[in-house]
């Protein structure tokens, strides 16, 4: 037995008691056990105990009979669902509802009845209804379609992908239709995108202070970007999607993956702008190696190449540091797995000091230091000469 207390939206508590049994009761035994004696303080019949299983005002649609009878209700209940509560969320064509923040392609075809959630993101061509319901923060990329399905909270639905009478959630996949349930061990196709807690050692509240110190400086930029992006009538962000890093010796689990963005209206480090609150959440540091995305992480060929997903996640690499930005070739993946191996608070020093030369000089510390040798050996070709031409000339 567990009690709760909750303020209600009129401004008053309200004490639940929640009690676990075995076996569902009937209201009548549900009365009998818990009825107090004085009556005065229970509600009238039937008002006093009531079974759960419907939504409100909809008592012909029972939401656990089975998987059919839950999806039918669920659109039953689908032209109720924007209540004054739903902040932003809004009908924008008869039988098509859109929540906050969410970004649908130009090019995405919406069939009504569905309804799409907060912070979702739509890709190009997809087609999103009849029957449809997208939860909150799910990712659907270009060429998906999805029709009498619902696509649960943070789920990603992979490229090319169709969902139809299913119920999708994570990597678990219901056909409501035949009553079968699969896992879908591909990321590509299905995944969850929720939050995972970090293997690694936890950002420090310095990093963090100084992330968000960092924001407001060079907000002004991040903002001048974004107007870019948007006179040249394009997304502000561009979503990003990152394999979840772990420890060498973890086990690899399809779908551990966490969304990020980047600003599409500029180049170089203030692309990485908005990854600085993913420092404030925590999902990244200052120093790690850079994301790489499903598809990327396939093509690392062997366990030294694989290293580079066993250090966290960073805004700044030590293949930024070197100049190297190219995931395909050997020296970025070389220095990723070298970052892996090696990583300390000293060197992450050095990568940053390095990666602020760069950003001032426009040249690397390595290559500055190949300049210098080259000159040094150099000058004493030249002395050497210098002899040969003197002493050819007393010959003379």
């Amino acid at each position: 037995m567990k009690t709760k207390t909750i303020l209600t939206s009129l401004g008053f508590a309200l004490a639940l008691t929640f009690t676990i049994r075995a076996a569902d009761v009937t209201p009548d035994e549900a009365r009998a056990k818990y009825r107090d004696e004085d009556v005065a303080t229970w509600l009238p019949s039937p008002c006093d105990a009531m079974v759960m299983d419907h939504l409100p005002e909809l008592p012909a649609f029972p939401l656990f009979t089975s998987y059919a009878d839950w999806f039918v209700a669920l659109q039953a209940w689908m032209p109720r669902a924007a209540t004054p509560e739903r902040i932003g969320a809004r009908e924008v064509q008869p039988g098509v509802w859109i929540g906050l923040h969410t970004r649908i392609a130009a090019d995405a075809q919406l069939r009504a009845p569905c309804w799409i959630g907060d912070h979702v993101y739509v890709g190009h061509g997809a087609i999103v209804g009849p029957m449809a319901i997208i939860e909150r923060a799910a990712f659907v990329e270009p060429g998906v379609e999805i029709s009498y399905s619902l696509i649960g909270p943070e789920t990603f639905v992979g490229q090319c992908t169709e969902v139809r009478h299913s119920l999708a959630c994570g990597g678990t996949l219901v056909n409501w239709k035949l009553d079968s349930c699969i896992k879908v061990p591909d990321a590509f196709l299905l995944c969850s995108l929720g939050r995972a807690k970090s293997p690694f050692k936890s950002v420090s509240p310095f990093a963090r202070f100084a992330a968000a110190l960092t924001i407001l400086l060079t907000l002004p930029f991040a903002v001048g970007a974004a107007l870019r992006s948007k006179l040249r009538g394009l997304h502000v962000l561009r979503p990003m999607l990152a394999v979840r890093p772990g420890p060498p010796d973890s086990l690899r689990l399809p779908g551990d993956t966490l969304l990020y963005y980047e600003l599409t209206g500029t180049r170089g480090w203030l692309r990485r702008w908005p990854q600085l609150w993913n420092i404030l959440f925590g999902d990244f540091s200052w120093i790690g190696n850079r994301p790489v995305g499903p598809r990327q992480s396939n093509r690392l060929a062997n366990d030294f190449e694989r290293l580079w997903l066993a250090a966290p996640l960073g805004i700044i690499s030590l293949a930024d540091a070197e100049g190297c930005n190219d995931f395909s070739s050997d020296e970025t993946r070389a220095h990723a797995s070298y970052y892996a191996a090696r990583a300390n608070w000293r060197l992450d020093w050095v990568i940053f000091l390095r990666a602020m030369f760069l950003f001032a000089f426009g040249i690397t510390c390595s290559q500055v230091r190949e300049h210098l040798l080259e000159s040094q050996t150099r000058e004493p070709a030249l002395n050497l000469a210098a002899i040969e031409a003197a002493e050819e000339q007393k010959t003379l």
